[in-house]
């Protein structure tokens, strides 16, 4: 005669599968979540349509919070508005080095990893930092 408490038991002991914690760092998805959805990608890359867009991408992920702007043709600023001091050094030396690899040519002149703020706290900084470079 088959129990209720029998039945109970097996039911708890179906395998869901390897849990989250067990899969290795760089892998998105578990090895179950694979075989049992297809329609997921193991890499989600977005597509660019300007040059300038990916170096923004990369630059988000060296520090948060850049955006890139066309100031003129062919001609952009990268700025970090929201931080409250200036990029450690090895952040700045890599976002110049991303955009040196890219084929960019920096503006030294008005390149600075400053951060100066505003006399008034509601106001936006007078200066944070910034990098002005043209595309080839």
């Amino acid at each position: 005669m088959i129990k209720l408490k029998d039945i109970l038991t097996e039911w708890g002991e179906v395998d869901p599968g390897p849990k989250r914690w067990g899969i290795k760092f760089k892998e998105k998805y578990t090895e179950f979540e694979k075989a049992t959805n297809k329609k997921l990608k193991e890499a989600d890359i977005p597509e660019f349509s300007t040059k300038a867009e990916s170096i923004e991408y990369e630059m988000n992920k060296i520090q948060k919070g850049v955006s890139i702007s066309e100031r003129e043709k062919g001609q952009y600023r990268a700025r970090w508005s929201y931080i409250r001091s200036p990029l450690s050094a090895a952040d700045w030396k890599a976002a110049l080095k991303l955009i040196i690899d890219a084929g960019g040519k920096i503006d030294k002149e008005w390149t600075r990893n400053d951060y100066e703020k505003n006399w008034e706290p509601e106001e936006p900084a007078e200066w944070v930092p910034s990098i002005y470079f043209t595309l080839r």
